[in-house]
């Protein structure tokens, strides 16, 4: 499997957990949070 694949499936997993989280409630501060969580998971990927 292509790397560049697997990086497309992992950040469009978490932009589309993101986007689920975001529109289930709209409170900036749980949005900010998982931001947080997913910049350190990606962090953690080693993608970014």
């Amino acid at each position: 499997m292509d790397m560049k694949f697997v990086k497309g499936l992992v950040i469009g997993g978490l932009v589309t957990t993101g986007m689920v989280m975001l529109w289930q409630n709209d409170n900036m501060f749980n949005t900010n949070k998982m931001m947080k969580k997913g910049k350190k998971f990606v962090k953690k990927m080693g993608i970014m």
